[in-house]
């Protein structure tokens, strides 16, 4: 199977740095760099490398002597310290580490560093909220003007991302059915409901019966949602939305066997392959049935499914059964934090268990809190891996900020308890 020579096969190292650099992630170019034998690589490779790792290592710095600097205006100098170092061993340009070390000197005298630009210190909250390309603004937001769209633009901007035949059908459905349509997509399930019983019975079809179906199936109504969505699939087998539906109401009616006998039937004809194997997959995983439920989600994965539930769910299996490389493998297949986050906090969380990459896990966990701010699950994170690398100063540092915060989850109080009785054995 072709998934599982991607999982086999060894990597070339200077195509996977190329990769990571390609997808911003910093903190992985710059690991990588250091595990690479320079001495196996071209000059002319090693030049392009070089560019790589400088522009990594600057894009690191300057995120860290932005973090640094909204660390010291909120009051927070334990952790502008920490950024300020940070951006003074990422850095590569002479005038980005003065910068860092001019900010550090600042912190120790109590001042703030000069900024030499207007827009060269940002809130994260700035970032986090940026998309993945994290391109500066050019200007202020402007707000979009408001649209009045007749039915037919609507309806044209609603269908865009659905399968370009399956949109052709609600567009060629008759008025009261497309009035309805859109009825659903406003939220307004009873007005829907009023427009579809004025739909002529002509034109009751297997479209008819999924949309009724699947707006049951919101009212509660899980018999007529079942009745409904079974006979728009008699009519028309490969409708995957209402046997998507379907699935759904027959999970929320506990008819469970019912349910995995529709899978397997699919499976047997070829059909929604990939939805099926992964809907088994959650299935055998709820049942505590681990080995079908890993096996059931790679054909998943192997069809082509890029849920990341599902990836993490069977990475989750692997590492359970001690395949560490292979949930490695598929965690990397996760998107990356974004905005300089690095790796997604799933990966940085396996190999914080792990033992391993704890810089690129601390760069992703930073990027992560950047994003989530109020959420205490990174903060615990990074005092994890200060702990694991031995800063037990630091580490005792976040704990008590997370320990002063109160109200924490259950989950969370217990693991901040651990690294706390931890710190108190060193």
């Amino acid at each position: 199977m072709s998934f599982l020579k991607k999982m086999f096969s060894k990597k070339d190292p200077v195509e996977e740095m190329r990769q990571l650099f390609t997808r911003q992630d910093w903190a992985g170019v710059l690991s990588a760099a250091k595990r690479l034998d320079r001495i196996e690589v071209e000059d002319a490779l090693l030049a392009e490398v070089g560019k790589w790792e400088e522009q990594a290592g600057d894009a690191l710095a300057k995120l860290n002597l932005e973090e640094g600097t909204w660390a010291q205006k909120s009051g927070n100098l334990l952790r502008a310290r920490e950024d300020y170092q940070l951006a003074i061993g990422q850095a590569r340009s002479v005038e980005l580490r003065k910068s860092a070390e001019e900010a550090l000197i600042a912190l120790e005298r109590g001042e703030l560093p000069k900024e030499k630009e207007p827009e060269a210190i940002e809130s994260p909250a700035i970032h986090a909220g940026c998309n993945s390309g994290c391109s500066p603004a050019s200007g202020p937001e402007v707000d979009p003007p408001e649209m009045d769209l007749d039915e037919e633009a609507r309806l044209e901007l609603l269908l865009a991302t659905m399968p370009s035949e399956l949109a052709e059908r609600y567009v060629a459905a008759g008025m009261e059915f497309r009035q309805a349509w859109l009825a659903v997509q406003d939220g307004e399930d009873k007005r829907a409901m009023e427009l579809l019983a004025k739909v002529p019975e002509a034109e009751r079809n297997a479209l008819f019966l999924f949309e009724r179906g699947a707006l049951m199936f919101r009212a509660g109504q899980l018999k007529k949602a079942h009745q409904d969505l079974q006979a728009a699939l008699t009519v028309e087998p490969d409708l995957f939305p209402a046997f998507d539906a379907l699935v759904d109401v027959l999970a929320a009616t506990g008819r469970i066997d019912e349910m995995e006998n529709a899978l397997k039937q699919n499976l047997a004809v070829d059909r929604f392959v990939g939805y099926s194997w992964a809907r088994l997959a959650e299935l055998h995983a709820q049942r505590r049935e681990l080995e079908p439920a890993l096996a059931a989600g790679l054909k998943a994965l192997d069809e082509g499914v890029v849920d990341p539930g599902l990836i993490s769910l069977c990475a989750q299996l692997q590492e359970q059964a001690e395949r560490f490389d292979e949930a490695e493998e598929l965690l990397m297949r996760m998107p990356g934090g974004g905005c300089g986050g690095g790796a997604h906090p799933l990966l940085a969380e396996f190999w914080l268990r792990r033992g391993k990459d704890l810089d690129r896990a601390l760069e992703s966990f930073k990027g992560a809190m950047r994003q989530e701010r109020d959420n205490p699950r990174w903060l615990l994170r990074i005092s994890q891996v200060y702990l694991a690398k031995g800063w037990h100063k630091e580490a005792s540092e976040q704990v008590q900020r997370l320990m002063s915060q109160g109200q924490l989850p259950e989950e969370i109080r217990a693991e901040v308890k651990d690294v706390a009785d931890q710190l108190q054995q060193k």
